[in-house]
């Protein structure tokens, strides 16, 4: 029996993505800075459809190295 990708066993579907315009709010970015970063490479995002997602676990990251620095 295929049991198929659950939130319990699928890390994946319980990973939260947060939107361009939200992570502009947290780092206190423009958005064509942001957008910049993003097809640069500085920043790991995916699209999903025609817009842009950062996982949770990219965001963490990113506040944990500016914390770092300061």
């Amino acid at each position: 029996m295929n049991k198929g990708r659950t939130k319990e066993n699928d890390p994946i579907l319980t990973t939260r993505l947060y939107t361009l315009t939200e992570v502009e709010k947290i780092l206190g970015v423009s958005h064509r800075t942001l957008l910049r970063w993003v097809t640069e490479g500085k920043i790991k995002a995916v699209k999903v459809g025609s817009r842009w997602k950062v996982s949770e676990d990219t965001l963490k990251r990113i506040l944990e190295a500016t914390n770092v620095s300061n």
